[in-house]
């Protein structure tokens, strides 16, 4: 009896088996057929969307020339008024708020081609926040209007992180190669640079690591805008 009993429950095992196999296979064949399908749906609906912001890209700029006519038209009458446009405009170009383009530098560091040979020097032979953190230092020091990374603007209240082994600008990822625009005064901007302990730890680190640094100037330098402007938290005293 009990070796009918085990001949049962194996059998019954095996059955399991099979029809939970036969299950699968005819679950993966019905997706094989659904999946042209699913595919044509979502590549329809990325074009409804990108349609759906390329219409909401004009509508904001008709928005912004309409706003700037009736401010124009404003501040016609109005000389304390042009003061105050004036001052917004300037503020909103420090802030980030508004995209900039002008003569600068272009400052391009990347990680190295080289293999480490052990594990734990893996993070020698890349670049990494602190290095970014560094050379942004530095630019602003040597005079910067204006600085973006990878086209992401740096403002006040950037920040530069590394979240494993990627690197965040304003909190998106950026990769190698690292291309930092800056606005300002090109040749002061250039020497100041070179000048700076940043770049003399990345001429180090280029021959001992073959970490990549080129520094060029350009006429025509475009910083994009930061964005909408983050929501700020602020600190109070805890009320009892």
């Amino acid at each position: 009896m009990a070796s009918r009993t085990r001949q049962f429950g194996l059998g019954g095992v095996l059955f399991l088996l099979g029809f939970l196999g036969a299950a699968a296979l005819l679950q993966e064949r019905l997706l094989e057929r659904e999946l042209p399908g699913r595919r044509e749906a979502l590549e329809a609906l990325v074009a409804r969307r990108a349609a759906a912001v390329r219409d909401l890209g004009r509508a904001t700029r008709a928005l912004e020339d309409e706003l700037a006519r009736v401010r124009n038209e404003a501040a016609a009458d109005s000389g304390e008024l042009r003061s105050l446009i004036a001052e917004v405009d300037r503020l909103s170009a420090v802030g980030g708020l508004e995209a900039l383009r002008g003569p600068g530098l272009v400052l391009t560091v990347s990680d190295s081609r080289h293999a480490p040979v052990t594990r734990e020097e893996a993070r020698d032979f890349r670049i990494q926040d602190v290095d970014l953190q560094a050379l942004l230092n530095a630019v602003w020091r040597a005079g910067a209007e204006a600085v973006a990374v990878n086209g992401r603007r740096v403002v006040a209240t950037t920040a530069v992180r590394q979240a494993g082994d990627r690197i965040l600008v304003n909190y998106a990822p950026v990769a190698s190669p690292y291309r930092l625009v800056v606005i300002g005064d090109a040749p002061s901007l250039a020497r100041r640079v070179a000048r700076s302990e940043a770049a003399r730890r990345f001429q180090v680190w280029g021959e001992v690591y073959g970490l990549g640094f080129d520094l060029r100037t350009g006429t025509d330098l475009h910083v994009p805008a930061l964005g909408p402007p983050p929501n700020l938290d602020y600190a109070s005293p805890e009320r009892r």
